[in-house]
């Protein structure tokens, strides 16, 4: 298996409860991710091990669809999914939950799983040429908007 291509970390001022449930929550989606949108029904969508759905992702005037099967949902530890478009690999993304004594560390994580024919097809699709370094920065962004979100929630 590849190495994570892409890895970010931040602490949050909220409990591992209160940051699983807002990344295992379809609706959430839209208030932290920063590529991928969900569908209409999202909140009907559990994630659980072998769960799929299907996204729409954009990327400035790029849009395409992907499909999501979630791999392993580890109440307040762990949720992670692998990303597939036309029928082929694309990654494998991950969000790890760590108490620490302020609250959570989460580390959000990303490996490319695309063959030589996909890395083609996703330039021409998406738009981007580095996805390492694009998807470097949707982390960190991803994270701020995750840890916002967070820590309103904890306080409410």
């Amino acid at each position: 298996m590849r190495e994570a291509t892409s890895v970010g970390s931040i602490e949050i001022a909220a409990c591992p409860t209160t940051v699983y449930g807002i990344i295992t929550d379809l609706s959430l989606w839209q208030g932290f991710m920063t590529e991928t949108g969900t569908p209409d029904h999202a909140g009907e969508i559990a994630l659980t091990p072998g769960s799929t759905f299907h996204t729409w992702n954009r990327n400035g005037p790029w849009r395409w669809r992907t499909t999501t099967v979630i791999l392993e949902a580890v109440p307040h530890e762990r949720l992670a999914f692998r990303v597939t478009s036309l029928g082929h690999q694309v990654a494998v993304w991950r969000y790890d939950i760590v108490p620490t004594s302020r609250g959570s560390r989460v580390t959000e994580s990303t490996r490319d799983l695309r063959g030589t024919a996909m890395l083609l097809i996703s330039v021409a699709t998406t738009g981007v040429v580095n996805r390492a370094r694009h998807n470097r920065r949707n982390i960190d962004l991803t994270l701020a908007r995750l840890k916002a979100q967070a820590e309103a929630a904890q306080q409410s």
